[in-house]
């Protein structure tokens, strides 16, 4: 069965109702949950995560690495490796709910709503029917 992956955060709205939103059509999917500033994302997800929200094709002129972080933190690393130094130091940097469907090699944002999550989950559910 596929799995999809919620980095969520249990205090953020969005967050919650992404989480929602993924367990209301789970019998499509496996449902895996991880509280990133309980157990934080290792450099090799946040790449992948990175490769599959599409941002490593985009040019470094553009600072893609931001999209990985809450916007506080925006401006402070000028390079991936970098990004994923500053969320390893301090997880609540990692913006929230990151979705990732890892059979389709897909990543979405639930902000600034959660549109791209709930399509990610339609497409899921299409291709399981």
């Amino acid at each position: 069965m596929p799995k999809l992956t919620v980095f969520h955060n249990p205090t953020c709205t969005k967050s919650k109702r992404s989480v929602s939103c993924l367990e209301t059509n789970k019998a499509s999917y496996d449902l895996e949950v991880i509280q990133y500033q309980v157990n934080t994302p290792s450099n090799e997800t946040l790449s992948i995560l990175s490769d599959y929200l599409g941002l490593t094709q985009k040019p470094e002129s553009e600072a893609p690495w931001n999209y990985l972080l809450r916007p506080e933190a925006q401006g402070k690393a000028q390079s991936f490796e970098e990004a994923y130094r500053l969320i390893q130091a301090d997880p609540a940097l990692l913006e929230r709910p990151f979705v990732i469907d890892w059979d389709r090699k897909l990543a979405v944002l639930g902000r600034p709503d959660i549109s791209l999550v709930e399509k990610l989950v339609a497409e899921r559910v299409a291709l399981e029917q």
